[in-house]
């Protein structure tokens, strides 16, 4: 009877353990909010001097520089893309959507990378070496660092992961979430903004 007691008790308390892990996967996986434009055709102003700086859709998305992988002393800064459309990525080495994903961006920088800037900015959260993760890997477009969190932080975010942001061709916010990425999806918010069908 002990036995069948204590079995039980095994049972109980592994299928608690799974809850609780299944639990940590959906919280820091899975969308809970996800802000996105209702319609990315919609067509902002064409000065945005009077817009205010902010994480929703329609604000001019907060100036910041961020380090660039590989590149000595160069950096990644919102207000030198002033005239293209930027995709924003937050990722991780940890994150396997993230991973996932990345292919994505370097489709669009291959096929848009005159009109549409792309930078893969990694978490402040660093567990792996960044730099020999990129090394084994064949993407051209830039790959930049939060190093204190603040970047991802001025956008709304936190350590959910992936998070994109778009902005338009004035730095203004036409999309802002967490969650995976296609390359459809990413085409049919981008391409208008570069002036494209």
């Amino acid at each position: 009877m002990r036995r069948k007691s204590k079995n039980i008790r095994e049972i109980l308390a592994w299928a608690a353990a799974l809850v609780l892990l299944a639990f940590a996967l959906c919280y820091f996986n899975i969308p809970l909010y996800p802000v996105e434009a209702k319609n990315a055709r919609q067509a902002l102003p064409e000065t945005s001097g009077d817009i205010p700086f902010g994480k929703e859709i329609g604000n001019r998305c907060p100036d910041f520089s961020v380090p660039v992988y590989g590149e000595k002393e160069e950096h990644f800064s919102v207000s030198e893309q002033a005239g293209k459309a930027t995709v924003i990525n937050f990722w991780a080495t940890w994150c396997n959507p993230c991973i996932a994903e990345l292919p994505y961006f370097q489709k669009l920088y291959d096929n848009y990378g005159d009109k549409v800037s792309v930078v893969a900015i990694h978490s402040s959260m660093v567990t792996d070496d960044v730099p020999a993760y990129l090394a084994k890997q064949d993407y051209t477009f830039p790959f930049a660092l939060d190093e204190t969190g603040s970047v991802i932080s001025s956008l709304g975010g936190s350590t959910m992961l992936p998070m994109t942001v778009i902005l338009d061709r004035q730095g203004c916010i036409v999309y802002n979430a967490v969650g995976s990425m296609t390359y459809e999806k990413l085409m049919e918010i981008v391409l208008p903004l570069t002036g494209g069908q």
